[in-house]
């Protein structure tokens, strides 16, 4: 009776006061207006002349204070308890029906609501009139329930599927994923990440370039054990390039402060290392393979701040998947027809965590190809590379130049503070002597100058990372074992009998429109 589209038989006996209705109650309550309700007055061989006059007058309408329904009344007359118990048949029902309904006041009704005959032609009409009425706003609603349990069910991923389907939607989602890692490794992104922001870490590339500043600047800032004040050309060939990258994007780097020292202080100390290291080396020379000490000392950070680049570059490798291995997975809002798993985001953590296992393992590789440099850092530190053995000697050149003009402005000093002093002996020994090379101290410091622009000659660094096989880490569904892929790609219970019920009503609701559209009003 609630039911908008309902028609509703109010059957009420005739020897029963309509007031007293307990159905005549419910149509008012869902039906005030009477427009869905037919009244029909069984047992009128029940009832006494006025009674009869009475429901008679309510069919007519002229008794509206008690019963108001817009449809005719009908009058029929069923089989009593005893006709009933008696056999009586159909044939024998109709005849006493017709017989008793032409007589007053019932023959007042008119033929067309009087009779079972006559009520089966009036509820075809009624039911044919509000089935041309209700049908099509039926039919429209079923498709919308039809579009809404087919976004539900993409949303699910579909109906169960079998292995088959799994491992083709499984090998689509991560070729596209193999796809968007080969473009982002290689700085090519895509219009699908584009409201993300240019600073997301989706934009592979751009981290790793900003990590690789940072790496570098902190190498040529932080990578000695103290901070040189000799006048060296060539240590940083890259020092006009102003680094764009300020600071890092995924967790703090560690901050490693060098210490100063002035180059006097430098030397002095150097001299005294190559004093207290003298070997079987003639007076005031020195075993060049001393280079290797200072070097050492110098590049001992290098080896902490590459591993921490090695492990900012995996941060952020990681967290790349971390998105991308979710885009993947993911369904689309203008690809309805894109296969997905409907607990997608449950494999897309699943793939994510056998990538991350295959990041550690390149992490790990990349710390032993760490260590080899490490060790081939510790080595003596040999170098016939011409652009080396240039920078040295132009060193060495400015160096001596500037000895050798000291040595003319200390000559020319002592000449004005003594006119009469007479211009001093050109030999050797006075030359050295003015340009500082005489005394076996001398040649130490020298020696212990050299020495230290050597070692910060050889100091550079090679950028390293392991960004070439990043794509490879993504599993290939053609070489995962049978029972790896089911844990991959299961879903739970709930969701595998929830979209079972969605299937059920999809296809409920189909042969539904079915039947309305074969009606011809849908």
């Amino acid at each position: 009776m609630k039911k908008s589209n309902s028609t509703i038989l109010a059957v009420v006996p005739a020897n029963i006061d309509f007031k007293n209705q307990g159905v005549l109650a419910l149509c008012e309550e869902h039906d005030n207006k009477g427009e869905r309700t037919v009244g029909i007055i069984t047992r009128p061989d029940m009832v006494q002349r006025t009674q009869a006059e009475t429901c008679v007058a309510i069919a007519q309408g002229r008794r509206e204070d008690e019963v108001s329904v817009k449809h005719d009344w009908h009058v029929l007359r069923n089989r009593s308890s005893d006709e009933l118990r008696g056999n009586t048949t159909i044939e024998e029902r109709d005849a006493m029906e017709k017989d008793l309904l032409s007589r007053e006041p019932w023959v007042q009704l008119g033929p067309e609501n009087l009779g079972v005959d006559t009520l089966r032609t009036r509820l075809r009409t009624i039911l044919f009139g509000a089935a041309g009425r209700e049908f099509p706003i039926l039919a429209a609603k079923t498709k919308v329930q039809l579009e809404q349990l087919a976004a539900e069910r993409r949303r699910l991923g579909g109906d169960n599927r079998t292995e088959k389907e799994k491992q083709d939607v499984f090998y689509a989602a991560t070729r596209s994923l193999i796809t968007r890692t080969e473009f982002y490794v290689e700085g090519v992104t895509r219009e699908d990440t584009s409201e993300l922001g240019s600073a997301h870490a989706i934009n592979l590339r751009s981290r790793i370039v900003e990590q690789s500043e940072l790496f570098r600047d902190r190498m040529f800032k932080e990578g000695h054990s103290y901070t040189s004040q000799l006048e060296l050309s060539g240590i940083n060939p890259d020092a006009d390039l102003r680094s764009i990258a300020i600071e890092c994007r995924v967790s703090a780097m560690e901050k490693l402060e060098p210490a100063s020292k002035s180059s006097e202080a430098e030397i002095q100390e150097a001299k005294k290392f190559l004093n207290e290291k003298r070997g079987m080396e003639l007076p005031g020379t020195f075993d060049p393979r001393n280079i290797n000490d200072f070097f050492w000392k110098q590049s001992k950070n290098w080896h902490q701040i590459a591993e921490e680049h090695i492990g900012k570059t995996f941060e952020h490798c990681e967290l790349y998947f971390k998105h991308a291995t979710l885009m993947a997975f993911a369904p689309e809002a203008l690809n309805d027809n894109k296969p997905t798993f409907g607990n997608h985001e449950i494999v897309a953590d699943r793939v994510f965590k056998m990538i991350c296992k295959g990041l550690e393992t390149m992490k790990m590789d990349a710390k032993a190809e760490l260590t080899k440099i490490e060790i081939d850092r510790t080595k003596s530190q040999l170098n016939f590379n011409p652009k080396y053995l240039a920078e040295y000697r132009q060193q060495r050149n400015a160096r001596n130049a500037a000895r050798a003009i000291n040595a003319v402005v200390k000559d020319a000093a002592l000449q004005n503070a003594d006119p009469k002093r007479p211009p001093p002996e050109l030999n050797p020994n006075t030359l050295a002597e003015l340009q500082n090379r005489h005394t076996q101290n001398d040649r130490t410091e020298e020696e212990a100058d050299d020495f230290l622009r050597s070692a910060w000659i050889h100091y550079r660094v090679v950028e390293r990372h392991f960004m070439r096989r990043l794509s490879e880490l993504i599993p290939d569904v053609r070489n995962i074992e049978a029972k790896d892929f089911q844990r991959l790609v299961e879903e739970d219970r709930d969701l595998e009998r929830k979209k079972d019920e969605l299937k059920r009503k999809n296809d409920v609701l189909k042969k539904c429109l079915e039947i309305l559209e074969r009606s011809g009003w849908a």
